[in-house]
């Protein structure tokens, strides 16, 4: 596996935090950063792909792009949801009316 390098500067009380979380848990404190910013990331991304599936059934994304950010499994599942919640809100529209 290739790695890349990221170096970074930490202002002095969260490099002694980092040291103490490091020898608490027993592991170096590179392999413990790795591990949270993994986290952190995978987070992240899950967090911007329901913003681009909501971005979708808004309207303001193609399925290009939807496929693009989440993949085509992704892609395919954002589209059931905006496809059986169009549906649900037109089913609801009709039972209104229907009932004035």
């Amino acid at each position: 596996m290739q790695t890349e390098q990221l170096n970074i500067k930490l202002m002095p009380e969260l490099s002694k935090e980092l040291d103490l979380v490091a020898g608490i848990l027993h592991i170096p404190k590179t392999d413990w950063v790795r591990n949270v910013l993994a986290h952190e990331i995978k987070k992240e991304l899950e967090e911007h792909k329901s913003f681009v599936a909501v971005e979708y059934m808004k309207g303001k994304i193609t399925k290009k792009e939807l496929i693009g950010a989440l993949g085509a499994k992704g892609a395919e599942d954002a589209e059931f949801v905006a496809k059986t919640t169009k549906k649900g809100f037109e089913d609801a529209k009709k039972l209104a009316k229907a009932m004035k």
